[in-house]
């Protein structure tokens, strides 16, 4: 099989050398024919040697190509028993990477899920928590008690309370949106909250009274209940000891 193997390759390498020469002597005229051409300039003729430098060089890569072809597929037709077992190991082995990785992916999905909504909690917090105070500006500040100065304090201050009546219009308006009132002043809402919040308090203090007595009534009926209980026990059994008497002085007689 060797010999066999070696000879097909020192017939292919011969072929393959025939083809070189038969590229090369094209090569040659297709050159000659463009130097005996009538009305055509040196870059043309330049251009066109270097097209087929170019295929000749392709045709010689492809003959070592299916060279190198065939030598592989013979190897392979040779291997292939042996590896069969490695290839199945293999594809089990990649069928549980693809599952493993689908799990990460999945729970990777959950967590940047909830990584997300975290996040947005976060700014949602900070926006309504927002200092009531401008950053301090970079660059050169303007000096002490001049008009520059005087007029930045007073943009800084507008800005201030801008924000402030930003945040307690924000706050009134959720307050009106958790209390039942029609009332759209600010001082009838605050008002309407507070008696809203004194009439919960009230009806809380009630209703802990109320479920302290419940509580108090439930355990002393709990309480009656096992005492009538513990009775019945008694009672049920003088009844079975009475009638296993009866039985015995029946038995006797």
């Amino acid at each position: 099989m060797v010999n066999i193997k070696r000879d097909g390759q020192a017939y292919d390498h011969k072929n393959k050398d025939k083809d070189i020469a038969i590229d090369s002597e094209l090569l040659g005229d297709q050159l000659s024919y463009g130097g005996s051409g009538n009305g055509q300039d040196t870059g043309h003729q330049h251009k066109e040697d270097d097209d087929d430098d170019v295929a000749a060089a392709a045709a010689a890569s492809l003959v070592s190509d299916s060279d190198t072809a065939n030598a592989a597929a013979a190897a392979l037709s040779h291997q292939q028993p042996h590896h069969h077992h490695h290839h199945m190991h293999q594809h089990q082995h990649q069928q549980q990477m693809h599952q493993q990785m689908a799990y990460e992916n999945h729970y990777g999905q959950l967590l940047h899920a909830a990584a997300a909504t975290a996040v947005a909690r976060h700014r949602v917090d900070n926006t309504i928590l927002q200092p009531t105070t401008l950053p301090q500006t970079g660059g050169n500040k303007p000096q002490h008690g001049t008009e520059a100065w005087h007029r930045l304090r007073r943009e800084n201050h507008k800005e201030v309370e801008r924000r402030r009546r930003e945040l307690i219009n924000s706050g009134i308006k959720d307050l009106a949106a958790l209390i039942p009132t029609p009332d759209t002043n600010k001082a009838q809402i605050l008002q309407r909250a507070v008696e809203f919040i004194r009439r919960l308090k009230e009806n809380e203090n009630n209703n802990i009274e109320k479920w302290t007595l419940e509580k108090l009534l439930t355990e002393q009926a709990v309480s009656e209940l096992n005492a009538s209980n513990e009775k019945l026990k008694a009672e049920l059994e003088r009844a079975y000891r009475e009638i296993e008497q009866l039985r015995r002085t029946l038995n006797e007689k």
